[in-house]
């Protein structure tokens, strides 16, 4: 059965999401603790960013700003790498206020996706695909990088040796290369049919980042980015720059992660904010559309907010590293990134 957290806060307010995943089998608890208390370290350095007009817009970006330069997301720096060994990185950035999106598709070089497609918000075409975004970084005078961190190449590296076609590694990381194989020996049996599409078993697939923040005015945004499954087909493109993956309208924003396809055939993002549109509540949205996902068989989570003040998740998977800070301070983590 899915999890569902909605609670009703004071704002501005702003939630972060590091990936769902079956992350429990290859972590410890000091583990998820500790990636807990860095979500947390993070929420609140955005939020604290909330001042002036684009508030909203500005702690989204302080936070995918955050999680990019840090390795230990699958985002910016540290992605995981295509089957080729190169790291291709997509973001979305969108205005609920305005109803507009702007993304990039598997960007090669770039730390921080999430900054192109902020400012492709005020361009007339904003939707750019790798070369498109290359083109841009050029404009704008930001040098190409390599964001391959030594974890995420040897990651590659022991995957080429080894003949392996799929990264069956966990959506938030492991603590050790033993505990992924105690892991994989414990895990169900992969389905003939997933075989046969060279993936990995549907509950350790890799995750991706986002956030999602408003303020009582009515301003509201949401970013997702993500570095992609890890080991996939050269040129796959996931949901995260899609509005299945990464959605805000006046109503609600919400970023999604988890098994990126499953995402796009339920359109989950925008199946959500349908509900909404028609008068349902983001509780009762989230719940009906889990259902679903669990009647599915589906494998991933969102995350989201109103402009009324109500925040929430709701994933399928065994886990999801969310954290969310409210304008009175106060600072909420999923219970499994929680010490005690």
């Amino acid at each position: 059965m899915a999890t569902v957290v909605v609670e009703t806060v004071p704002l501005p307010a702003l939630v972060i999401h590091g990936g769902a995943g079956a992350y429990l089998k290859t972590t410890s608890a000091a583990t998820r603790e500790a990636r807990g208390r860095r979500m947390a370290d993070i929420a609140r350095a955005a939020h604290a960013a909330m001042t002036g007009e684009e508030a909203a817009r500005e702690a989204v970006l302080a936070a995918m700003d955050a999680m990019e330069d840090d390795p230990s997301f699958n985002a910016g720096y540290g992605s995981r790498l295509q089957r080729d060994g190169q790291a291709r990185v997509s973001a979305a950035l969108m205005n609920g206020r305005l109803t507009r999106l702007s993304a990039v598709y598997n960007v090669e070089g770039c730390r921080h996706p999430t900054r192109l497609a902020d400012v492709l918000q005020t361009r007339p075409d904003r939707n750019l695909d790798g070369r498109g975004a290359a083109v841009l970084m050029d404009e704008l005078g930001i040098p190409a990088e390599d964001i391959r961190s030594p974890e995420s190449r040897q990651r590659w590296e022991r995957l080429i040796a080894t003949g392996e076609v799929a990264d069956r590694e966990a959506a938030i990381g492991h603590d050790d290369a033993a505990a992924v194989d105690r892991a994989r020996e414990a895990a169900t049996p992969m389905p003939a049919e997933l075989e046969q599409q060279e993936l990995p078993p549907e509950g350790d697939r890799y995750g991706t980042v986002g956030a999602v923040a408003a303020t009582a005015d009515g301003s509201i945004w949401a970013a997702t980015s993500t570095g992609g499954r890890g080991h996939e087909a050269v040129g796959r493109v996931s949901d995260s720059p899609t509005p299945a993956g990464n959605y805000a309208c006046p109503v609600v924003a919400m970023s999604a992660t988890g098994f990126g396809e499953q995402i796009l055939d339920a359109n989950v993002c925008g199946r959500i904010a349908t509900r909404m549109l028609d008068g349902m509540d983001l509780e009762a949205a989230l719940r009906r559309t889990f259902d679903e996902v669990d009647a599915a068989q589906g494998l991933y989570g969102v995350i989201a907010i109103t402009p009324s003040g109500h925040v929430g998740y709701a994933h399928s998977t065994e886990a999801c590293g969310v954290a969310w800070v409210d304008a009175a301070g106060v600072v909420h983590v999923d219970r499994h990134g929680r010490s005690g």
